[in-house]
């Protein structure tokens, strides 16, 4: 942890092979009292924390050298996360499709709702200003319907899933997207209407704006509640968005849409996004 980071100490002679890996379960290793290597036990919490790891001891007993770190956030049941490379040579650190420990990562896990369309900064006009006509639509790439909602075992009740990032907006109950299917969710319901129709599948309005200069915006399922009561989100899909010249400029107050290339692929890369016609809802 940040507080102490001699929890657990790799086995001297413990050796790497170029490109190679080390694997440390926390039934063997750092949660092992038997494990000399095992100085202060622990475990990870499914709802989200760091790891790090760091090298060498100098003559004080103090830890310098190499240094590295990962924070992830709360996940599912039997989900690990894995650090991912972009196109732009950037790195995440995202949930796995499946789980390779001593092998290289798996692809991202997608799905099985994702980000398809962002509309962050619409033309002016039709009597509204520009940002009452933003809008984001969720698109369904599974072959079953999803209800945006969790049960709660404990508490007995349904929670609804919600944007943890970039715009405020709680799915009311019972919201399901069909397979194949789209949701979007708009700004406003009356600036929607008069610029793109009255369509079946829209809900809103949301709270907050989406930033024309760039932000993270976040879908996320509920997760487990802690001891205090405090309720955690599972990420299901992000799109940390910009306004810089790598970004499809046309997307940026021109008229058009910010759209996902491929549904399947993974969405927080600039190299899925382009600009479109927009086609909320389709």
């Amino acid at each position: 942890s940040k507080n102490d980071y001699m929890k657990f100490r790799i086995a001297d002679n413990t050796i790497l092979a170029p490109y190679g890996y080390a694997v440390f379960y926390e039934s063997l290793h750092f949660n092992n009292t038997q494990n000399p290597g095992c100085l202060r036990p622990f475990a990870f919490s499914e709802n989200g924390e760091a790891c790090y790891v760091r090298s060498g001891l100098d003559a004080r007993n103090q830890i310098t050298g190499f240094y590295d770190e990962e924070t992830f956030g709360a996940s599912p049941t039997g989900v690990a996360f894995g650090r991912w490379q972009k196109s732009t040579g950037a790195y995440n650190f995202v949930a796995m499709s499946e789980n390779t420990p001593g092998a290289a990562n798996a692809y991202p896990k997608v799905g099985p709702i994702v980000i398809s369309e962002i509309m962050y900064n619409p033309l002016q006009g039709a009597g509204f200003e520009g940002k009452e006509h933003e809008y984001v639509e969720l698109h369904n790439i599974s072959g079953s319907p999803v209800t945006l909602q969790e049960y709660d075992p404990v508490l007995q009740i349904n929670v609804p899933w919600r944007f943890t990032d970039g715009i405020d907006y709680t799915f009311s109950p019972n919201t399901t997207i069909p397979a194949g299917g789209y949701l979007v969710v708009a700004k406003n319901l009356t600036a929607f209407a008069a610029r793109h129709g009255v369509l079946p599948n829209v809900v809103g309005p949301y709270g907050g704006q989406l930033d024309n200069a760039g932000e993270k915006l976040e879908l996320s399922m509920p997760g487990d509640t802690d001891d205090k009561g405090t309720r955690y989100y599972i990420r299901i899909d992000r799109v940390n968005y910009n306004d810089s010249a790598d970004w499809p400029a046309a997307a940026n107050g021109q008229g058009m849409s910010l759209t996902r290339i491929s549904s399947t692929e993974y969405g927080n890369d600039i190299i899925n996004w382009q600009a479109a016609d927009p086609t909320p809802g389709r």
